[in-house]
Order: structure tokens, then C-alpha cells, then sequence
């Protein structure tokens, strides 16, 4: 599902499965529940795993994305080439930074 790591002033969610419908309501309770210190300052988001993306899970990527941008550097890491088009013809590298 997902590990997570807090380092001083970062935060590492690492992805260990494809988001997509039958995922996306699991990840997004898990999301929840992790606390997140206000001495973060810079989200690292590890997209190594995940294989495969669809719509509902680009849509819940940005309704957890878009809140934090306003207080955190945002970075998505390890993408597959066809995760990242899919997130860039979603516009996600207008919002942060994917490497």
C-alpha cells in the first residue's frame, strides 16, 4: 500500500501499488492517518511501484496534492515513462515537480 518515512525536515511516501479505482479508497484512508509534523517542509512522493495510473487515481493524487502545495515543497519521484505522460497530460507538473 504505502510506507512512509519522516527525515528532519521531509517526508517520503513511498507507493507500493498501482492507483487506480479498486485502490484509491484503501490509500486514501491510509493517507489520513498519517500524521504529518508541521517541520515538514518538503514532500517526496516515490511512484517507483505503481505501474499503472487511471483517472480516479490521478484525481486522488491531486485532491491530497493540491492542499499542500500551499505549505510544502511537493516532488514526484521513480515514475514509469507511462505514468508520467499520464500525469503530465493531467497537468500534475503544473502543480509540482516530477522528476
Amino acid at each position: 500500500m504505502i510506507n512512509y518515512s519522516i527525515q528532519a525536515h521531509e517526508a517520503t511516501f513511498e507507493f507500493k501499488e498501482d492507483i487506480n479505482f479498486e485502490t484509491v479508497r484503501q490509500l486514501e484512508t491510509k493517507i489520513r492517518e498519517i500524521p504529518l509534523p508541521k517541520t515538514v517542509s518538503h514532500l517526496i512522493i516515490n511512484l517507483q511501484r505503481v505501474k499503472f495510473i487511471d483517472s480516479t487515481g490521478v484525481g486522488f493524487l491531486i485532491s491530497w496534492i493540491h492542499p499542500l502545495t500551499s505549505h510544502h515543497r511537493v516532488t514526484v519521484i521513480n515514475t514509469s515513462v507511462p505514468v508520467k505522460n499520464i500525469l503530465q497530460i493531467c497537468k500534475l507538473d503544473s502543480l509540482v515537480e516530477i522528476v
